[in-house]
């Protein structure tokens, strides 16, 4: 009997983390960019409005940014990534993580029928990130991230070209 009592525990912790999971306020926080900048894009999109309403699209760019029970956002990763970064280089690097957060996540947001840059493609960057401030590559990999962002949004590479091996040769470990 007991063990019926931790599953219904188990279950209804897990559907209730679940469900703040996928629910985010519905105010703009000052934290992101401005709300107008992805208002135009979802409007640009008109590929995707009938697959996705403005405000599923807006919910999604917020949990890009500010993360869920799951994962860190955009916010998050820009923190840890300056915090590991030359003092010289902040303000360039703050700068361009700017830019792609926007660029990537306008993108990201959209219905997965159809959007170019999906959530594999952004945790191998997200990877690859930490790979580059471990291996002390920050300026070469920023680099090859921005290009691949880029490169992905004018349709000459596709998303699932992007995997860890493009940016940094994976450890296999040998076990004796």
């Amino acid at each position: 009997m007991q063990f019926k009592n931790y599953l219904t525990i188990f279950i209804t912790t897990f559907v209730l983390s679940a469900c703040s999971m996928l629910h985010q306020p519905d105010e703009w926080s000052d934290q992101l960019p401005p709300q107008e900048y992805f208002i135009d894009s979802y409007q640009a999109a008109t590929d995707n409005q009938p697959y996705q309403e403005q405000e599923n699209y807006l919910a999604w760019v917020r949990i890009f940014y500010l993360g869920n029970t799951l994962s860190a956002g955009w916010l998050q990763l820009t923190d840890e990534l300056l915090s590991e970064t030359p003092e010289n280089k902040q303000q360039e690097h703050a700068e361009l993580m700017a830019v792609l957060g926007q660029r990537i996540s306008a993108e990201w947001a959209k219905s997965n029928r159809i959007r170019l840059i999906d959530t594999s493609s952004a945790s191998v960057w997200r990877d690859a990130l930490i790979e580059a401030i471990s291996v002390g590559d920050l300026d070469n990999y920023m680099l090859r991230f921005e290009a691949d962002v880029n490169a992905i949004l004018a349709g000459s590479l596709n998303k699932e070209e992007i995997t860890f091996t493009r940016y940094y040769e994976e450890e296999i470990f040998e076990f004796c």
